[in-house]
C-alpha cells in the first residue's frame, strides 16, 4: 500500500527557525568536521609513496586498500544518513568524528597490510557521516537565498582545505618521524572539534518533523522522490569516481610521469586544493544566482576539457595548468552537488534520501582506485584518466532530470516533490 500525501508535513513550515548565527555555527562546525575527515581521507594518497615502501605494496595494492575504505564509506554513507533520520542530526554527527578520527590515528600504529586496510575501512564508515549528516543539517538551518553558498560553498571549501592541512602536515611531519605521524595526529582536531558541537543546536526542521505525529513513508514509494533518487545517483556516480579517480594517484602521477620528488608532488597537490576551495565558492554562489544546474552544467563541461587536457600534457609546466583546473572544479560540482541533493527530500527522509543518493554513487566509486590503479599498471599514466573525462556527461543528465531548485523553501520542495507523486505517469 503507498504511502498517502497526508501522511507527510510538507507545506508546514516549523514554527520556529534558526538565527543566522546558529546556522552559521553549524555549517562552519560541519565544515570543519568535513574538512577533518578530508584530511583523514587525503592523507593516504598524499603519502602513499612512503606507505608503499613501508607495506612493500604495488599500485595495484594500494587500489585495493583505496576501494576498501571506499565500501566503507558507502556504507557509512547511507548508514549515517539513516541514522540521522532516527537519532538526530546532532548526535550522529558526533559520533561520526570519534570514530574516523580514533581509527586514522590507529592505523599509523600498524604495518600489518590486513589490520591497515581493516582501519581505512572504519575511517570510511565513520568519516562518511560528515557529509551524510552535515550537508542535510546546515540545508535546513540555512538561509534559501544563499543556501547552495552556506551548504556548497562553506562545508565543501572547507572539505578541500582539509588537503591542504594534510598536505602542510606531511611536509612538517613526514621527512622526519615518517608518514605514520600524519596518521596518528589525527586524533587531536577530531576530539576537539567532538567537544565544541557539544554547543551547536539541534536542525529545527528535524525538531518540528519529530513532534508532530506525522507517518514516516517508505522512500521508494513516492513517485517524484524515485526520479529524485535517480538524479542523485547519476550526479554522485561522476562525482564519486571522478574524485577518487583522479585524488587517489595525485602525488604519484606526478613523481612518476615528470620525474618529481614526492614532498614537490605534495607541493603541487597543497595548491591544486587551495585552487579547489575558491571554486567551491564560485560555483556555489552562481548556482545561488542562476541555478543548480546551469551552474553544475558548466562546471562538467569544464570539468571534461581540462581532464583531457591534464592527461596528454607533455610537460609538468602545462600539467600544474590543467591539473589545477581540473582538480579545482571537483570543488564546484562537489559544492553545488552537496546543496542540490540536501534540498531534493522531505525532512522527515532528508538524511535517508541523502544517505541513499550519494551512497548509490559512491557504490560505483568503490572500484574506482582499484581499476585506476590495475590501469596505470597495465595502459600507463594517460589512458585512466582520459576515460575519467567521459563522467561528467552523467552529471549532465543527472541534473536535466531533476527539478531547479534555487532559492526555494525547502517546504516548497517537498511539495513539488510530492505534486510529481501524485502526477499520473
Amino acid at each position: 500500500m503507498a504511502t498517502t500525501v497526508e501522511s507527510i508535513p510538507a507545506s508546514a513550515a516549523p514554527a520556529t527557525s534558526a538565527t543566522f548565527k546558529q546556522a552559521l555555527f553549524v555549517a562552519v562546525t560541519a565544515g570543519l568536521g568535513y574538512g577533518f575527515d578530508s584530511y583523514a581521507v587525503n592523507i593516504y594518497g598524499l603519502v602513499l609513496p612512503e606507505i608503499k615502501k613501508t607495506l612493500h605494496i604495488n599500485e595495484a595494492q594500494a587500489g585495493y586498500i583505496g576501494s576498501i575504505f571506499l565500501l566503507g564509506y558507502t556504507i557509512g554513507t547511507i548508514g549515517f544518513g539513516f541514522a540521522a533520520d532516527r537519532w538526530g542530526r546532532k548526535n550522529t554527527l558526533g559520533a561520526s568524528i570519534l570514530l574516523y578520527g580514533i581509527t586514522t590515528s590507529l592505523a599509523g600504529l600498524t604495518t600489518n597490510i590486513a589490520a591497515f586496510a581493516g582501519l581505512r575501512f572504519l575511517t570510511g564508515v565513520g568519516g562518511a557521516g560528515e557529509l551524510a549528516v552535515g550537508a542535510p543539517y546546515t540545508a535546513e538551518v540555512w538561509p534559501a537565498k544563499t543556501r547552495a553558498i552556506g551548504v556548497g560553498g562553506v562545508i565543501f571549501s572547507l572539505f578541500s582545505l582539509g588537503y591542504v592541512l594534510a598536505a602542510g602536515v606531511a611536509l612538517a611531519l613526514v621527512p622526519h618521524y615518517g608518514w605514520q605521524s600524519a596518521f596518528i595526529v589525527a586524533i587531536v582536531p577530531a576530539v576537539l572539534l567532538f567537544l565544541i558541537r557539544r554547543g551547536i543546536t539541534e536542525s529545527h526542521r528535524y525538531v518540528a518533523v519529530q513532534n508532530s505525529a506525522a507517518i514516516k513513508p517508505r522512500l521508494w514509494h513516492l513517485a517524484g522522490v524515485r526520479r529524485r533518487l535517480v538524479s542523485g545517483w547519476l550526479i554522485y556516480t561522476a562525482n564519486a569516481v571522478g574524485y577518487w579517480g583522479m585524488t587517489m594517484f595525485l602525488t604519484t602521477v606526478i613523481v612518476k610521469r615528470f620525474h618529481a620528488a614526492p614532498i614537490e608532488a605534495i607541493r603541487y597537490a597543497l595548491v591544486f586544493f587551495l585552487l579547489q576551495a575558491v571554486f567551491a565558492f564560485l560555483g556555489t554562489a552562481l548556482a545561488d544566482w542562476i541555478g543548480r544546474r546551469p551552474s553544475a552544467i558548466i562546471a562538467a563541461v569544464i570539468e571534461i576539457v581540462s581532464t583531457v587536457l591534464a592527461a596528454t600534457s607533455d610537460s609538468l609546466a602545462h600539467y600544474r595548468i590543467f591539473g589545477a583546473i581540473a582538480i579545482a572544479t571537483l570543488g564546484w560540482l562537489w559544492g553545488v552537488g552537496d546543496t542540490y541533493i540536501s534540498e531534493l527530500f522531505p525532512t522527515v527522509l532528508r538524511g535517508t534520501g541523502f544517505g541513499i543518493a550519494v551512497g548509490g554513487g559512491r557504490v560505483v566509486s568503490i572500484a574506482a582506485p582499484t581499476v585506476i590503479g590495475w590501469a596505470i599498471m597495465h595502459y600507463g599514466l594517460q589512458t585512466p584518466y582520459l576515460a575519467l573525462g567521459g563522467l561528467w556527461v552523467l552529471t549532465v543528465i543527472g541534473y536535466l532530470l531533476g527539478p531547479e531548485t534555487k532559492g526555494k523553501e525547502l517546504e516548497a520542495l517537498t511539495d513539488e516533490a510530492l505534486k510529481d507523486d501524485r502526477t499520473p505517469g
